[in-house]
């Protein structure tokens, strides 16, 4: 590290790709007057360097706080300590929402601070100039429309696979039969009470959507001394195969 003034982003490492990107814009917008920290990236911890050493001299020595917040990274206990390492020293922390969270749905005491949105740029411009101020510069005119865009096609992903994961494995706790079935391309037949149907339809609806898998009932209602059934199904779409097959994909059986 430099003597430069220096802006600690706080991330999870599944959200490195962010933190890069907000690295990449605050430098490429500073011009090279601010040191940028990010765990996750080379060029703020070379290989052989201590990594908890490093963290906690960039912490004692920043100027500015981001905190990366999503709905997974603000569960994770490390984030909280980050960012009350910045709180403690009474420097600016800025929570930056994105993948979903409001910055009313902060917990607390995050929801005390003065969050931004990654994707909205009237919020962006709220960020540059505290960072201006801890330079003593003028604030850059930033064009911040390659980054939201960047954030938008992130999160479409990183929530897609939490959603898709999550669909599967209300799948799994039905039946864990199910995902063993699709892997094989086969359809699966379910006998399903209309509150089941319903249920499942709801599990199903993300999936629908996304071209993965459908829910249909297949024939009429059947009376059994235990209640009313219809026959369904579960037929795989175009893009099961391509799912199932992704490293993204967690439901193993």
């Amino acid at each position: 590290m430099t003597n430069k003034p220096l802006l600690f982003i706080s991330h999870i490492t599944e959200e490195k790709k962010l933190a890069i990107a907000f690295k990449e814009l605050v430098e490429s917008q500073f011009l090279g007057m601010l040191d940028v920290f990010v765990s996750s990236d080379e060029n703020s911890i070379s290989m052989g360097q201590r990594w908890l050493d490093n963290i906690t001299t960039a912490l004692k020595s920043c100027v500015v706080e981001v905190i990366l917040c999503s709905p997974q990274s603000i569960l994770r206990p490390w984030i909280n300590f980050e960012a009350g390492a910045g709180w403690v020293r009474d420097i600016p922390v800025i929570p930056l929402c994105h993948s979903g969270i409001e910055p009313s749905q902060l917990p607390m005491p995050l929801n005390l601070l003065q969050a931004a949105k990654a994707t909205e740029v009237s919020s962006l411009k709220l960020i540059f100039p505290v960072l201006a101020n801890a330079l003593g510069a003028k604030c850059p005119n930033t064009d911040f429309s390659k980054f939201t865009d960047l954030v938008k096609s992130f999160e479409n992903k990183y929530t897609f696979w939490d959603a898709c994961n999550h669909a599967f494995t209300q799948l799994s706790q039905f039946d864990d039969s199910i995902i063993n079935r699709l892997k094989h391309g086969q359809s699966v037949a379910l006998n399903l009470t209309e509150t089941d149907f319903n249920n499942l339809s709801w599990v199903v609806s993300f999936l629908a959507n996304k071209n993965i898998l459908k829910l249909e009932k297949t024939g009429v209602m059947n009376m059994t001394g235990i209640g009313a059934y219809y026959g369904c199904e579960l037929a795989p779409l175009p893009q099961l195969q391509t799912i199932i097959s992704d490293s993204h994909f967690k439901i193993h059986q």
